[in-house]
């Protein structure tokens, strides 16, 4: 695998991932304190669902494609659907256990998707000016 050569998108991958595991222990030891270790546990399998799955998305997204528009958005697309198949097997997989406590690995998922929307969203100030969209022109009268 060859990483992206853009080092503002690998940090950010980087920085979304672990942004991610940290939210989901600290939200599983602040759900294991407040509700007990098996509430904890769950909001733990839920925050790795949704990080593992992420994970899988960012490793092939990542990957250098030579400049292919075409390979990037079919590598896009594939990863996509792949990571919509393997948060579903996950969740399927702690189902099939009987004793979820769904409303605390639902939370733990849902802090990941948080976190994966929030991060990039509070880097776009940072955006080098190409990138930043271009204020209204007035002038036209």
């Amino acid at each position: 695998m060859t990483p992206t050569r853009d080092p503002d998108t690998s940090r950010l991958a980087r920085r979304i991932l672990t942004g991610q595991a940290l939210t989901s222990v600290g939200l599983a030891l602040l759900g294991g304190a407040l509700f007990g270790v098996r509430s904890g546990l769950w909001v733990l399998a839920g925050g790795a669902i949704g990080t593992i799955a992420n994970l899988y998305i960012t490793l092939a997204a990542l990957r250098s494609v030579g400049g292919n528009a075409g390979l990037a958005l079919r590598r896009l697309f594939t990863g996509q659907f792949v990571k919509v198949g393997l948060t579903v097997l996950l969740f399927y997989a702690a189902a099939r256990r009987g004793d979820v406590i769904w409303p605390a690995l639902i939370a733990g998922y849902i802090a990941t998707v948080i976190v994966f929307w929030a991060l990039p969203a509070m880097a776009a100030s940072k955006l080098p000016p190409r990138s930043r969209p271009r204020p209204a022109d007035d002038s036209r009268g």
